[in-house]
């Protein structure tokens, strides 16, 4: 019995020991993360769960509620991927850069930050994506404020877009990039990570022929390709070559392109807010304001929607939610800001 008794009182021993061993290092690993201003993004990091969604059309949690709302039928290929803090809308974005200024750039070169100059009243550029036919652009250039279209190259959609961009000032491409999605990647002349050098560069090189006065290009889909640093260098080398400045879309939190366009001595645009993940008038107007509220906080945001007929319904009547910020196309509010 007595021996029965050391034994269990030995057991409790190491067992109470190896607790305070386990407790130890937690806080240890917290201080340390806390020393890098990094905690906040770990812990929201995990609420979010990470990862990037595989179907092409996902099943979204609208705003504040636990109602779920299916997105509405899209034609073929055509969405985004949205980064889980995206599809739940619970403002990650707004709380990790909260925690990167806490930071004070410790781990952050000011070439990698490249903070536009202030402006003298708070900017918002508003993109929209997978603009196809002459009818969505039509919509988009009737907007009470401007916005900026970003256009696919030809495909199964429509095979003469490059007509579209013919007279127009501001535009971008809506750049096929590989994405977790089979279905997704079956959008034609999509780039992978796997292709070789010499098909990428071919590829850059034609649409810059095919759209001659086009500056800009901004990632459709993409999440694997931007996560994939070999190949977005690649591909970043040659659309400098070409004259086309990069907009992150950010479809995944891995991306390395603010990284790469530090290396390249480039400035790092990309986009802050997704509009219409949930495509109902409210989660519309409630991204809206999202975007406006960090455009007034920040100085500028860049927010990107679709040409859908809710979120160009909510656009159209969306005059009062920008007040106090300046509506701006992408390349104006470049040309401004980095003098280029």
């Amino acid at each position: 019995m007595g021996l029965k008794k050391k034994r269990s009182a030995r057991e409790r021993a190491v067992k109470k020991r190896s607790e305070l061993r386990q407790r130890t290092l937690r806080r240890f690993a917290l201080s340390v993360l806390g020393l890098l201003g990094m905690s906040t993004v770990l812990g929201l990091a995990l609420l979010a769960g990470g990862g990037e969604t595989k179907s092409s059309r996902p099943t979204y949690l609208a705003h504040k509620t636990s109602t779920v709302t299916v997105a509405p039928k899209q034609p073929s290929l055509v969405g985004e991927e949205y980064p889980k803090e995206d599809r739940v809308g619970f403002g990650l974005e707004d709380l990790i850069e909260k925690t990167r200024k806490r930071a004070k750039g410790k781990n952050e070169s000011p070439s990698t930050k490249a903070t536009p100059k202030k402006s003298s009243s708070p900017e918002l550029v508003l993109i929209i994506d997978d603009v196809s036919q002459p009818r969505q652009l039509a919509a988009i250039r009737k907007l009470p404020f401007p916005v900026t279209p970003s256009i696919f190259p030809p495909s199964q959609m429509n095979k003469h877009t490059p007509k579209l961009a013919k007279g127009l000032r501001h535009y971008m491409i809506h750049f096929p990039l590989e994405s977790g999605s089979k279905k997704m990647n079956r959008f034609e002349k999509t780039l992978f990570v796997r292709d070789d050098p010499a098909k990428v560069r071919k590829r850059v090189e034609e649409i810059r022929h095919l759209f001659p006065s086009a500056r800009f290009l901004n990632n459709h889909t993409g999440s694997v390709f931007t996560s994939n640093y070999r190949a977005m260098y690649r591909l970043y080398g040659f659309l400098k070559k070409e004259g086309f400045i990069f907009l992150d879309s950010r479809t995944s939190g891995h991306s390395k392109v603010r990284k790469i366009a530090a290396e390249y001595h480039m400035p790092y645009l990309g986009r802050d807010v997704f509009l219409d993940n949930v495509q109902i008038p409210q989660a519309v107007r409630t991204q809206l304001k999202r975007a406006v509220r960090l455009a007034k906080k920040r100085g500028y945001a860049i927010a990107i929607g679709h040409p859908h007929p809710v979120t160009l319904r909510v656009l159209k009547q969306a005059a009062s939610l920008l007040k106090g910020v300046k509506a701006v196309y992408l390349d104006d509010f470049y040309r401004e800001h980095y003098g280029r």
